[in-house]
C-alpha cells in the first residue's frame, strides 16, 4: 500500500508541476488571484466574515426567550432535579441491567451470547412447538453454538481493536476510533449470564410463536436503544447512516428516539445548556409556520401527520448540533455519513451494471432512446437519488481533501469518483447543474488554484463524455422535452394558485396539493406536487413558510462564514464547512427543478447536513479558545 501510495503520489506531483508550470495555467491564476484579493478585500464578503451580535442576541431577545422556553424548560428541570434523577438512575436495578445488556453486547462477550444462543433456541423450539410450527434443525444447531460459546468468556472487541484489519479500515478512512463503548465490570459476574438467559428465553418465545428471525434482530434491536439512550450522539451516528436506506416511519421512530435521548440527557448532565442561535431560533419558527398551515390545511388530518413528520425529521438539527460537540465526533459522524452514501451509490451502480430495473419511467423516450436506465438505488426515483448524492459528495470530497496521507485521500477519492458516476447515471439535470454550483464555490473557497486546472481541462470534457450525457445535458430548456414542458406547466399552474392562497397556503402533502391544483391546471397536467422546492413551500405554507426557510439559510451561509474565520484556509474544519456548504447550495439549486422535500428522507439528510455543517462551526470555535 506504501509503494503504491508513494507511485500515485509522485505521478501527481509531476504531472502537477508540468501543468502549474504552463503559460495558460498562470495566466488564468494571475486573473483568479485579482478576483480572489477583491472578493476578500469587498465589503460584502467583509460583512458576511464579521459576527455583528453575539450568539446569545437572539435567544436573550423578548421573542428568544419565548421561542426558547421549551429548551428553557428542560434546562430549569436540570437545575431543579437533574442531580436527583442522576443519582436515581445510578442506583436502579433495571437501569443496572440494561447497561449490563449493553456493555456484554458492546464487548461482544461471547459467555454471555452463548448463554443467550442457548436460551433463546430453546425458547424458539417451545414456541414454535405451542404455536403448531413445522420442525427445524436451525434452533438446535444455534443451541449447540450457544453452548461452546458459553465456555469463552472473552470480550472479542478487545481483540478486535488491535487486529491489522481494524487498524488498516481505520487508516483507509483517517478516524481514530476509541473502543471505549463499554465498562468491563458489566462483563463479569453472574447476573449478566442470568439477565442473557432470561432475556434469550422470552425472545426466543415470542420468535417460536410469530417468526424466528424476530429473536435476534429484536435482541441486537433493544442493545441499539440502550445505546442512543446513552449516548444521544450514538443515535446520530444511527440517523444519518441510515436515513436513505430505512423506512420512512422507522426513521421517524428513530428520530423521536434521538430526540428523547437528547432530552433525558439534557436533564441529567449537570450544567448542560443547549446551544440556540438563529438558526435554531428560526427553525422553531418555521416548525410553528407548518403547524399553523397544517391546521388550516384542506385536508388538514393528513397535513398534520406530515407536519409529525417534519417535526421529527427538523427537530434533528437540535440533536446533532448539541451532541456532536467535539471534533472527533464530528469527524466520525461525516465518515459513517460517507460511508452510507457510498453504499447507496454502490448498489445504484450495480442496478445499471446488472440491468435489476430497466424500466424508462423517468424518461423521454422519444428523446432519449440511447438512454437505457436511470439508477435510483434505494430512493426509488432517480432525481431522488441525485439530490442525495448533492448533499453526501460534498462532504465525501471534504474529507478527501482533509485526510492525512495518501491512503486516506485515495480512499475517499474512489469513494467520491464512484458517488459521481452514480450522480451521472441518475441522469438529473437539475442535479447535474446543482453539482456543478457545488464544485465552483468548492474551488473558489477550498482550493483556488484548480480553476486553473478546471479551466484547462473544460474544453476537453466533451470529447470525452459519452453522446448520451451530453444529449441529455444540452437539452436543458427545450421544451421538446416531456419532462421539461412538463415542470413549466405546472410551475405555470402552481403560480396561480399563490395568487390566491399566498397569505396561508393550502398545507402540506400530495393529498392538499391534487386536491387544489387541478381547478389551477394547465394543459390538463395532472401532478403531485409543484417540481420546486421554493413554490411548494409558497404554496403550502403561505408566504411565512417560505420566507423563513431563506432565512434559515442566508443565516446558516452567514455562520459558516463567520465560522471559516476560526480556522483559515486550509484548516480542516474550514474545509468541511465549505464542502457541506457547497453541497447546501447545490441542493437548493436542483430544488429550483424539483421538490427535493417530496422525499422525507432526502429531507432528513437536508436537516442533518445543515446540523453537521453548524456543528463544525461549534467545535472551530470550541477548538480557537
Amino acid at each position: 500500500m506504501g509503494d503504491k501510495s508513494g507511485l500515485f503520489e509522485a505521478l501527481w506531483l509531476f504531472i502537477w508541476s508540468v501543468i502549474k508550470n504552463s503559460t495558460t495555467y498562470k495566466i488564468i491564476r494571475g486573473i483568479y488571484d485579482r478576483i480572489s484579493n477583491s472578493w476578500k478585500n469587498s465589503k460584502i464578503a467583509g460583512w458576511f466574515r464579521r459576527a455583528h451580535f453575539e450568539e446569545n442576541v437572539i435567544s436573550d431577545s423578548r421573542a428568544g426567550r419565548i421561542v426558547r422556553s421549551p429548551f428553557t424548560f428542560i434546562e430549569f428541570l436540570q437545575k431543579k432535579f437533574g442531580k436527583k434523577l442522576a443519582d436515581t438512575f445510578d442506583k436502579s436495578i433495571i437501569i443496572g441491567l440494561c447497561k449490563s445488556y449493553l456493555a456484554n453486547i458492546l464487548g461482544l462477550n461471547l459467555r454471555f451470547i452463548g448463554k443467550m444462543m442457548s436460551t433463546m433456541s430453546i425458547g424458539i423450539m417451545v414456541g414454535s412447538h405451542l404455536g403448531g410450527g413445522s420442525f427445524s434443525y436451525v434452533p438446535f444447531v444455534t443451541l449447540v453454538i450457544g453452548v461452546v460459546l458459553f465456555f469463552f468468556n472473552v470480550n472479542v472487541t478487545e481483540y478486535l481493536k488491535d487486529s491489522a484489519l481494524i487498524r488498516l479500515v481505520c487508516r483507509l478512512l483517517g478516524i481514530e476510533p476509541d473502543f471505549n463503548w463499554f465498562d468491563l465490570k458489566y462483563t463479569c459476574g453472574r447476573t449478566r449470564l442470568v439477565l442473557g438467559g432470561v432475556a434469550g428465553l422470552v425472545l426466543g418465545l415470542v420468535g417460536g410463536l410469530t417468526n424466528p428471525l424476530l429473536a435476534p434482530l429484536v435482541a441486537v434491536g433493544i442493545a441499539v436503544v440502550f445505546l442512543i439512550i446513552q449516548k444521544p450522539s450514538a443515535g446520530a451516528f444511527f440517523l444519518v447512516f441510515a436515513a436513505p436506506i430505512a423506512p420512512t416511519m422507522a426513521m421517524v421512530g428513530l428520530s423521536m428516539l434521538c430526540l428523547a435521548s437528547m432530552l433525558i440527557h439534557a436533564v441529567i448532565t449537570e450544567g448542560f445548556r443547549f446551544k440556540f442561535d438563529g438558526v435554531a431560533f428560526f427553525i422553531v419558527i418555521f416548525i410553528c409556520v407548518y403547524l399553523v398551515a397544517g391546521i388550516t390545511s384542506f385536508v388538514m388530518i393528513k397535513s398534520l401527520s406530515i407536519w409529525a413528520i417534519y417535526f421529527a425529521f427538523m427537530t434533528m438539527y437540535f440533536v446533532i448540533i448539541n451532541s456532536v460537540n467535539k471534533e472527533k465526533l464530528l469527524k466520525g459522524i461525516l465518515t459513517v455519513f460517507t460511508l452510507s452514501g457510498f453504499l447507496v451509490c454502490a448498489y445504484g451502480i450495480a442496478q445499471y451494471l446488472f440491468g435489476w430495473d430497466t424500466a424508462q419511467a423517468w424518461m423521454d423516450e422519444g428523446m432519449f432512446e440511447d438512454i437505457k436506465m436511470r439508477i435510483y438505488s434505494t430512493l426509488g426515483n432517480p432525481n431522488v437519488l441525485g439530490e442525495y448524492i448533492l448533499l453526501v459528495l460534498p462532504v465525501s470530497i471534504g474529507l478527501m481533501w482533509t485526510g492525512k496521507g495518501a491512503a486516506t485521500k485515495i480512499t475517499y477519492a474512489a469513494i467520491s469518483g464512484l458517488m459521481f458516476a452514480a450522480l451521472i447515471l441518475t441522469f438529473s439535470r437539475g442535479c447535474w447543474i446543482g453539482i456543478i454550483v457545488a464544485a465552483a464555490i468548492f474551488i473558489t473557497f477550498a482550493a483556488g488554484k484548480l480553476w486553473g486546472l478546471g479551466l484547462i481541462a473544460l474544453p476537453i470534457i466533451p470529447m470525452v463524455l459519452p453522446e448520451s450525457i451530453i444529449n441529455r445535458f444540452s437539452s436543458i430548456g427545450d421544451m421538446e422535452d416531456s419532462s421539461t414542458s412538463y415542470r413549466v406547466y405546472i410551475w405555470m399552474g402552481t403560480l396561480a394558485m399563490v395568487k390566491d392562497f399566498w397569505v396561508s397556503g393550502i398545507g402540506m402533502g400530495q393529498e392538499a396539493f391534487t386536491q387544489v391544483y387541478p381547478f389551477y391546471s394547465y394543459s390538463g397536467i395532472v401532478a403531485p406536487h409543484s417540481h420546486n422546492l421554493f413554490l411548494q413551500m409558497l404554496v403550502e405554507s403561505g408566504v411565512a413558510g417560505i420566507a423563513v426557510f431563506l432565512v434559515i439559510i442566508f443565516l446558516f451561509i452567514k455562520k459558516v462564514a463567520a465560522g471559516y474565520q476560526y480556522g483559515g484556509k486550509g484548516d480542516s474544519l474550514s474545509t468541511l464547512m465549505t464542502a457541506i456548504t457547497a453541497g447546501i447550495c447545490g441542493f437548493l439549486v436542483q430544488g429550483m427543478f424539483d421538490n427535493c422535500f417530496y422525499n422525507y428522507r432526502v429531507m432528513l439528510v437536508f436537516w442533518c447536513v445543515l446540523a453537521m455543517g453548524r456543528a463544525c462551526v461549534y467545535v472551530a470555535k470550541e477548538r480557537s479558545k
